[in-house]
């Protein structure tokens, strides 16, 4: 049940980042601007990602995590 209501928020807090970056991108006029943001959102939904799909089992090593 708790696996399931992270997974849910994790999924949730991953969209609203997605959602911001359009937000910002869009009107932002400087490219070096755009990129840096595009940049920082892609690291932040890569670091979310990992952590969702670690919710549910804590494999022993990287290895493991991959073959999973």
């Amino acid at each position: 049940m708790m696996a399931k209501l992270k997974k849910v928020i994790v999924s949730i807090l991953m969209t609203i980042v997605w959602l911001v970056m359009f937000g910002m991108v869009i009107p932002m006029k400087s490219t070096k601007g755009q990129v840096t943001t595009v940049i920082i959102c892609l690291l932040i939904n890569t670091v979310l990602g990992v952590y969702y799909s670690l919710i549910d089992h804590r494999p022993a090593s990287f290895r493991e995590w991959l073959k999973h």
